[in-house]
């Protein structure tokens, strides 16, 4: 495989991404207008399926779980396991709809004209339906475990010996992540009726749509 298509795939992967996001946003519109869950999309764009610094970070975090093992309790260290392998399982799932589309779809269509039945015929051909649904509720897990991490009181000790870690082994974007995560969930009272609706929603958008092509309402 050159070098060039590895970039193609990259690219059309991040446009699997955002479209992801685009998707999410109208479906779940009545919970982002609602105060304190605007930043939702955001949080998922540029951090949680798509972080800056991406190659840099990945290479660092199974070197960070390993570091982490002799820092943290064990219930912290299976979260952060849990972040890293839910970025592993983001990455190849987005990678096998943007080879789909780019066997097919994008050799007719401009990137910028894909829409969601462009991306949701991917997905299905793509296949990988328990793996979706699993991907689904790793996110509503992480979603729960930002929460509590924003409702610790001495959130800042917690996370000096993470720091560290991630520090030694140039994985400090998974922390960014992390921030990110707990401030955003700072302005959020109860984190659990939201994710128990997205999980419900996303899972049966899912079984759903490997039936029949459902469509989505802008």
């Amino acid at each position: 495989m050159t070098d060039s298509l590895n970039d193609q795939e990259n690219s059309v992967r991040l446009l699997v991404v955002n479209r992801t996001i685009d998707r999410l946003a109208v479906m779940y519109s009545d919970w982002i207008s609602q105060k304190g869950y605007e930043g939702i999309p955001d949080f998922f764009r540029h951090h949680l399926y798509a972080p800056a610094n991406k190659a840099a970070r990945d290479a660092a975090l199974d070197s960070l779980y390993n570091k982490l093992k002799s820092v943290t309790g064990p219930e912290m260290t299976a979260n952060i396991h849990m972040l890293i392998e839910l970025n592993k399982l983001t990455d190849d799932l987005d990678l096998d709809t943007a080879r789909v589309l780019l066997a097919g779809t994008l050799k007719r269509k401009k990137p910028e004209e894909i829409d969601f039945e462009d991306l949701t015929s991917a997905i299905r051909e793509a296949g990988r339906k328990e793996d979706r649904k699993r991907q689904v509720q790793m996110v509503a897990d992480s979603l729960t475990f930002f929460f509590s991490l924003s409702k610790l009181p001495l959130i800042k000790l917690v996370m000096a010996p993470i720091k560290v870690a991630a520090s030694l082994v140039g994985a400090m974007d998974l922390i960014s992540t992390m921030e990110a995560g707990y401030n955003l969930s700072r302005t959020i009272k109860d984190m659990g009726p939201f994710v128990d609706s997205f999980c419900k929603r996303e899972i049966e958008f899912i079984e759903a749509d490997f039936v029949a092509p459902q469509l989505i309402k802008l």
